[in-house]
């Protein structure tokens, strides 16, 4: 188990720099609700149950007023991100499409906080622009599972990790979800103890509080419900073998299996070839690719595996009844009625 690398003068070391500490929640377009309010409501719950203000929030957006999250609910900022001095700590919270969130005004206001001396952290996507503004160069940093692939290939520099959350001296990360609750109960349990740290957890009815160091997506076994070793084998290499996919008979070589039986069980449990069943899983990463990136579709063709972009049109159109171009003029449906 690698060690949580925080200074005792970082927001996790084990006192706070005074009290109440601030934290300023900075809210981007498309930012995650149930993200924000995971983060939130552990801190209520430490000034409820402690009778003391140990913690005190604001909310800021790049350019103050409402900021629409992606569902749709609007939240309104307490002030501009320009009119924040120097907070404690500074959290950024974003979502879907981070990539068109970036801009110099924002960038600004980040790299002068970092000059600072403010612990600043990334929730969700939110580590994305941390990196984008240069922030995370030499840092370990994590990301919702979704991102992580292009987001290694976007910031070299950065120490990309599928961990739940992580914190490396001044600048931590989670990765979206639930994530940011596991988060604030280790911040609250180091700066002020478990006993507190576990009351929250009894309010908020969530008994398995996990460790950062803890992996984000289930297991292959739970995700796809079979426990034959051999067919995780075979999937697990699917999962890794991407860009230069492995042929189907060295498949059933490694996994020790005739390619006969391969696919039987790809039959019985998936009622698919597994050929088929490998290229699903490329058009997947393909198009967490195509969202999340600006590649051109050659490139991403060639990232997941693909000998050329006509065949690689053809199974994406296949796929999602659209070709790859027109992935990225689609946006998410909110839900808003």
């Amino acid at each position: 188990h690698r060690p949580v690398q925080a200074s005792i003068d970082s927001m996790f070391g084990s006192q706070a720099k005074q009290t109440p500490q601030e934290i300023t929640f900075l809210l981007i377009p498309g930012f995650s609700m149930i993200g924000f309010a995971a983060m939130v409501d552990p801190l209520r719950w430490a000034n409820t149950i402690s009778e003391q203000p140990l913690y005190a929030w604001q909310i800021v957006s790049i350019h103050g007023g409402a900021v629409e999250s992606s569902d749709g609910i609007s939240l309104l900022a307490d002030c501009p991100i320009e009119q924040v001095e120097c907070p404690d700590t500074l959290i950024v919270c974003a979502g879907y499409s981070v990539q068109r969130q970036g801009s110099k005004k924002l960038f600004a206001a980040l790299r002068r906080m970092a000059a600072q001396g403010v612990d600043i952290g990334g929730q969700d996507t939110g580590s994305y622009l941390l990196a984008a503004a240069g922030l995370l160069d030499g840092y370990r940093a994590t990301i919702h599972w979704e991102n992580c692939d292009s987001y290694r290939e976007a910031f070299r520099q950065v120490t990309v990790s599928q961990e739940l959350f992580e914190i490396d001296r001044g600048r931590f990360s989670c990765s979206g979800g639930l994530s940011g609750l596991d988060m604030m109960l280790y911040l609250i349990q180091q700066q002020h103890g478990s006993e507190l740290s576990m009351a929250i957890s009894e309010q908020l009815i969530y008994h398995q509080v996990r460790e950062g160091h803890q992996h984000q997506r289930m297991s292959l076994r739970a995700r796809y419900g079979v426990s034959n070793p051999k067919l995780l084998e075979t999937l697990a290499i699917m999962q890794r073998e991407v860009e230069n996919p492995t042929p189907i008979p060295k498949l059933a070589e490694q996994a020790h299996i005739s390619e006969r039986e391969l696919e039987r069980l790809f039959r019985k449990y998936f009622s698919s070839t597994p050929i088929a069943f490998y290229r699903s899983l490329r058009l997947e990463k393909a198009r967490l690719f195509l969202q999340q990136t600006s590649y051109s579709i050659t490139q991403v063709a060639v990232l997941c595996g693909f000998a050329s972009v006509s065949h690689f049109s053809r199974c994406y159109r296949r796929q999602y009844g659209y070709p790859p171009r027109e992935e990225r003029k689609r946006e998410p449906p909110s839900g808003r009625i």
